[in-house]
C-alpha cells in the first residue's frame, strides 16, 4: 500500500486536539473542524500544508519522518485560515456546521491559528532556541500574511487596481503562508540561515504561483465562480481593466457587477478575458515564479528524492509542467497555447 502521510498528519492532528481540548464542548467543535478539512481535502495528495514541511526536511536531512509533528502545525495554520476564508466569502458548508453557529466557527478558527498551531510547535523535539526561532517566524508569517489578505480584501469591487498590486497581495497572502511552511521545516532542520533564505523562497514562488493559477481555475473553469460573486479582484480581472478607458471601464464594471449572480454575464467576461489574451498573461506571470522557485530549488542543492519531490510540486503549479520539469528552461516560449480550458488545477488548496 501506497503510504499516505495525509493519512497519518490528520490522525496526530485529531489526536493533538482531543489532548489540548479544554472541555467536552471545545473537543467537539475542533474535532469537527478537522473531520471536516479532512473530508474536503484527505483524497488531494500532495497537500503543501503537509507535503511541503516534509519534503524540505527531507531536503535538508534526508528523513522527512521529523518533520511530521511539523506538518500537525501547518494543518492548523492552514485549518484556522481556511475557515475564516470561508466565513469572509460565505462559503461555509452546511455540513457539517450546521450545528454550530458563526461565531463558534470564528472561536475555532482563532483557536486553531492563535493556541493550537503555536502549542504544537512549542512541544517539537528540538532545542528550545530552535523552537523559539520557528515561533517568531510563525508571528511575522501571520503578519505578512494579514498584511496581504487586507490588500487583497481592499481590492474587492474596485474599478481601478493595477495588476502589479494584485500580485504583490497574492505573494503576501499565498506566497508567505507556502514560503512560512518551508521556513518553519528549515528551521527544524537546524539549516543556516542561507539554506532557510532559499527554502522560503521556493516556498514563495510555489505559493505564489499557486494561487494565482487557482484563481485563473476559478474564473474559467469553475462551473459557479467565487471570486466573481464576491467581486475579488483576481489578477485576469486587474489585467482586463488596467488599459480600459472610463467608458469601456464603466461597462466592464457593470458586467462585473451582474456577473455575481447573471451566468450569462460570467460566461462573457471569460469570453472578453480570453479573447484579450488574459489567461495567455496569467500563464506566464504562473511560469515566472515556477522557474523562481526552481532556480532557487537549484542553488539549495536538495537531497534526493526529497528534491524531486520539491520539483514536482513546481510542475503541478505550472500551465506548462512539460517545460518546467527541465530545470534547465528559461520559460514557456510564444507558440505554447494557454488559451484555451484549463486541464490542470493548482494543488493550492483554495483559501490558502
Amino acid at each position: 500500500m501506497r503510504y499516505r502521510p495525509a493519512q497519518e498528519v490528520f490522525s496526530r492532528t485529531k489526536r493533538f486536539v482531543s489532548v489540548q481540548a479544554q472541555s467536552p464542548g471545545q473537543k467537539r467543535l475542533l474535532l469537527t473542524a478537522v473531520e471536516n478539512l479532512e473530508a474536503q481535502l484527505g483524497e488531494e495528495e500532495p497537500l503543501p500544508f503537509i507535503s511541503l514541511p516534509l519534503a524540505v526536511h527531507a531536503a535538508l536531512r534526508g528523513e522527512p519522518t521529523p518533520a511530521l509533528p511539523l506538518a500537525v502545525a501547518g494543518t492548523l495554520l492552514f485549518l484556522g485560515i481556511d475557515l475564516l476564508d470561508d466565513l469572509a466569502d460565505g462559503d461555509l458548508p452546511r455540513t457539517p456546521w450546521r450545528r454550530f453557529p458563526p461565531a463558534q466557527v470564528q472561536l475555532a478558527a482563532t483557536t486553531a491559528l492563535c493556541a493550537l498551531a503555536p502549542k504544537a510547535l512549542a512541544e517539537l523535539a528540538a532545542p528550545p532556541e530552535r523552537i523559539v526561532a520557528m515561533q517568531r517566524r510563525l508571528a511575522e508569517g501571520l503578519l505578512r500574511m494579514s498584511a496581504g489578505q487586507q490588500q487583497d480584501l481592499g481590492f474587492a469591487g474596485r474599478a481601478r487596481v493595477g495588476a502589479q498590486a494584485v500580485e504583490e497581495s497574492v505573494a503576501g497572502k499565498s506566497g508567505e503562508e507556502i514560503a512560512l511552511w518551508a521556513a518553519l521545516a528549515a528551521l527544524l532542520a537546524g539549516a543556516p540561515s542561507a539554506q532557510i533564505a532559499r527554502y522560503e523562497d521556493v516556498g514563495r514562488a510555489i505559493g505564489t504561483a499557486g494561487q494565482l493559477a487557482s484563481d485563473c481555475h476559478d474564473l474559467f473553469q469553475a462551473e459557479h465562480s467565487r471570486d466573481l460573486a464576491n467581486g475579488t479582484r483576481t489578477l485576469p480581472i486587474a489585467l482586463h481593466l488596467e488599459p480600459l478607458d472610463a467608458p469601456a471601464r464603466r461597462g466592464f464594471m457593470r458586467l462585473l457587477d451582474r456577473a455575481r449572480e447573471d451566468a450569462a454575464a460570467r460566461a462573457e467576461i471569460r469570453r472578453l478575458l480570453i479573447e484579450g489574451g488574459r489567461l495567455r498573461h496569467c500563464a506566464f506571470v504562473v511560469e515566472i515564479h515556477c522557474q523562481k522557485a526552481l532556480a532557487r530549488l537549484k542553488e539549495a542543492r536538495p537531497l534526493e528524492p526529497a528534491g524531486g519531490a520539491l520539483r514536482e510540486m513546481i510542475r503541478q503549479v505550472s500551465f506548462f509542467p512539460g517545460k518546467t520539469s527541465k530545470e534547465n528552461t528559461h520559460g514557456p516560449t510564444e507558440n505554447q497555447d494557454a488559451d484555451g480550458p484549463l486541464d490542470r488545477r493548482s494543488p493550492i488548496p483554495a483559501g490558502a
